[in-house]
């Protein structure tokens, strides 16, 4: 079960990174229940579980791009195993397109990873040429996937990796999926996991981004000083009689 004080996440973000957030919380959660031996009626029970909370979250959230999913009852075995893997693949995509979007949003358009983290975005990018690889893709279609994925792997070895370089593969990817969709799903996957390293990173550099400099108040203009009043006798003195 999602603890009450899992949903803290969804606090000061967009209702976009808000779900992203919460989605992560309830996925974590369906996994470790489907961890060891299960029954199918305990599979099907955790599923009806995650969806019911990620199409509950979406809508609250005001985001309607779940509202095509109706959520079947967990004795449908062949319809939750069906209606399951369709909206992993619209979260998936949606999640990637969010992270990409917040991590754009901010100062600058580049992070800079560790080792550790560029092996793990370098092999998850392997991943999806993999997957790739194996579709039934034209050959051309294939190589021009491949071209973009290399581009951003080359990313990796510079300082700091582009993100716009990313933006390209997931745009690709978008473009092409729906031509080998049930092959190409499971790139999405890894295409998240690296989305989400990128936006760890980006949101760690800006937790750390130095307080901006005080504005300096111009100095106040002063109003010169009242003219002294003359005395008795200087205005005597003045005075021709």
């Amino acid at each position: 079960m999602i603890a009450e004080e899992d949903f803290d996440v969804v606090a000061e973000v967009s209702p976009e990174m808000a779900f992203v957030r919460l989605e992560h919380k309830f996925r974590a959660a369906y996994e470790r229940n489907i961890e060891g031996p299960n029954s199918p009626e305990a599979f099907n029970h955790y599923r009806v579980e995650y969806m019911n909370h990620t199409v509950e979250a979406a809508q609250a959230l005001g985001l309607d791009f779940l509202n095509d999913f109706e959520v079947p009852g967990e004795y449908e075995d062949s319809a939750v195993v069906s209606v399951y893997k369709d909206l992993r693949q619209y979260v998936d995509a949606f999640i990637v397109r969010t992270r990409i979007r917040h991590v754009r949003s901010g100062s600058g358009i580049s992070v800079a990873l560790d080792s550790s983290e560029k092996k793990h975005v370098r092999a998850y990018a392997g991943k999806i040429k993999d997957i790739i690889d194996k579709s039934s893709l034209l050959p051309a279609k294939k190589e021009r996937l491949f071209d973009k994925i290399n581009a951003f792997i080359a990313e990796l070895d510079k300082d700091r990796t582009g993100l716009q370089k990313f933006t390209d593969v997931v745009l690709s990817l978008a473009r092409t999926v729906g031509e080998a969709t049930k092959e190409l799903e499971p790139a999405w996957k890894w295409a998240h996991l690296i989305a989400e390293i990128l936006g760890v990173r980006q949101e760690t550099e800006q937790t750390k981004l130095p307080a901006p400099p005080k504005k300096l108040e111009p100095p106040r203009r002063r109003l010169p000083p009242p003219p002294q009043k003359a005395s008795h006798s200087e205005m005597n003195d003045e005075v021709p009689f």
